[in-house]
């Protein structure tokens, strides 16, 4: 019985041991590219006015307006990257 509760034990420890290492996401060798929200957020505010859009990625003030889904005249780092993924 002692014997099965270790057993036991151990294949759980493992198993969360196994799902922390999963969480490092890129190898080592694999290069990340630059995060463009952040080279595009020049004032560092966490969001992207329009002038910031415009001014950085050349888009379109169209564009701008589609890609702010909520309308509060900002691009959050989800809007932009949801916009990435689209193209």
């Amino acid at each position: 019985m002692k014997a099965t509760k270790i057993i036991a034990t151990l294949v759980a420890c493992s198993l969360c041991a196994g799902t922390a290492m999963a969480k490092n996401t890129a190898p080592k060798n694999q290069k990340l590219p630059p995060d463009e929200f952040k080279k595009l957020d020049t004032n560092h505010d966490g969001k992207l006015s329009k002038d910031e859009f415009l001014a950085g990625k050349g888009g379109s003030a169209a564009e701008f307006a589609k890609l702010d889904k909520n309308g509060d005249g900002f691009l959050n780092h989800y809007e932009f990257s949801q916009a990435k993924k689209k193209h």
